[in-house]
């Protein structure tokens, strides 16, 4: 019974790990289309994530049903409802990336010039790729030490992250001031940067949880 149970948590584990490479892997071909200003990479990486919803809910499946064949306690469940949470903020992720790949190829293809825009969007994206790349990497870590240091930089990280966007936000509006008839579009620019800033929100979310998990307590404490 004890070996099973240990197989779906390995399992478990497999699952969520494979879920988060195709999350990284989408989010960089994003960030890629955000340096070559490539619409085609914005639509490869919507491509890869299409079966994201799937793949969670088989996850949270295989959770439900481990929770109840074998009533984990103490540490073990936390682990489990800390995988469970994980599951949907990395589903969160993967729709902000959707969003925000769809949103950059309708911004590439109008009239506003984006270009002028460009510096501060490539710096922001890459930091919360960043952050969101070491989060999911946390999925396999098990040494308390090494989470509380990534959960560090993922901190920072996120810090960058609102810096960034607040920078582009008073770009926006400077540039807004130049050209009010275009203002709605600029709007609609600056609301995509937020999906960005999200996925570094969420990135924090997760080696929260991850550290829950091992340690345990108040995951607000960390």
């Amino acid at each position: 019974m004890l070996q099973k149970y240990e197989e779906r948590l390995i399992e478990i584990k497999k699952m969520l790990i494979d879920l988060g490479s195709e999350i990284t892997m989408a989010s960089e071909t994003a960030l890629s289309g955000m340096e070559s200003l490539d619409i085609a990479r914005f639509e490869s990486s919507r491509t890869l994530l299409k079966n994201i919803e799937t793949q969670a809910n088989a996850i949270d499946n295989e959770i439900v049903v481990t929770l109840a064949l074998f009533g984990p306690e103490a540490k073990d469940l936390r682990k489990m409802v800390a995988y469970l949470k994980i599951t949907n903020e990395l589903v969160k992720i993967a729709e902000n990336i959707r969003s925000f790949s769809k949103r950059m190829a309708l911004h590439l293809q109008g009239d506003v010039p984006f270009i002028s825009l460009h510096e501060y969007s490539t710096h922001l994206c890459k930091t919360a790729i960043k952050a969101v790349s070491l989060a999911i990497g946390t999925i396999d870590v098990a040494d308390k030490d090494t989470l509380e240091d990534v959960y560090r930089r993922v901190k920072v990280e996120e810090s960058k992250s609102d810096d960034l966007y607040s920078i582009l936000e008073k770009n926006i509006l400077s540039d807004i001031a130049k050209m009010i008839d275009q203002s709605a579009d600029f709007i609609q620019i600056l609301s995509t940067m937020r999906k960005l800033e999200r996925m570094a929100d969420r990135s924090v979310n997760i080696v929260q949880l991850m550290i829950f998990a091992r340690v345990g307590g108040e995951m607000k404490t960390y």
